[in-house]
């Protein structure tokens, strides 16, 4: 009998704690997010500010944690995915074995929007939403590309960093548009991946071709 009260208590408890950062995510919509005041969130989730404070010291404190949770929670599944690098191969073999399907690690960032679109959608929000937490965001996309260009056996030359910093953005650009789409002519994620996927594959191309060349000083198409 204890341990149904207690965990009736835990999952009430839970439940509190997600109706306010819910609450707190759509008022992001609507202002600033450190412009949001503790008593304006307790009037809309319909809490005592007393409550808020059993659970939060402040605003800052409630958008600490919700990053906090995201930011984790990302960067255990990308350490997962990263997990089993695919061997390289000889420049030479590109054509027959370079895979041009999206990858996992590209897959799972519009998975992850997916699951987590209010928090996404108000924590990218470019007018009101937090840009360090963008900036945290970028870190750990930066990391998950460079092991996507390292499963794809691409050097790490000059051309690189431009080219993991591109992607990083076209990640954030792609993924706003596609959480603010709407209607029948809205596109999928599946759709959103596979243009992301175009400059991927075009990168590797690229990079094939400058190889071939420098080797065999060849410069017909193939």
């Amino acid at each position: 009998m204890q341990e149904m009260i207690s965990n009736a208590k835990g999952s009430r408890s839970e439940q509190t704690r997600k109706r306010i950062e819910q609450t707190y995510l759509n008022l992001i919509f609507e202002k600033k997010w450190d412009r949001i005041t503790v008593k304006e969130l307790c009037s809309r989730a319909n809490i005592t500010r007393g409550t808020f404070y059993q659970y939060y010291g402040d605003i800052y404190e409630l958008m600490e944690q919700i990053q906090n949770s995201i930011l984790q929670e990302m960067s255990r599944k990308y350490k997962e995915l990263s997990g089993n690098p695919r061997p390289p191969f000889p420049i030479e073999e590109f054509i027959d074995r370079y895979e041009v399907e999206p990858p996992p690690l590209l897959l799972f960032w519009f998975d992850f929007c997916r699951a987590h679109k209010t928090a996404m959608e108000a924590l990218l929000d470019p007018h009101n939403g937090d840009p360090y937490f963008v900036k945290k965001l970028k870190n750990i996309l930066n990391e998950y590309i460079e092991a996507m260009m390292d499963n794809d056996g691409l050097p790490r030359d000059g051309l690189r960093g431009y080219f993991v910093r591109t992607v990083a953005e076209l990640h954030f650009l792609s993924a706003r548009l596609w959480l603010e789409s709407e209607g029948e002519n809205a596109l999928t994620a599946e759709e959103v991946v596979n243009l992301l996927n175009t400059m991927r594959v075009g990168a590797g191309y690229l990079t094939y071709k400058q190889m071939i060349t420098a080797k065999t000083g060849d410069k017909t198409p193939v």
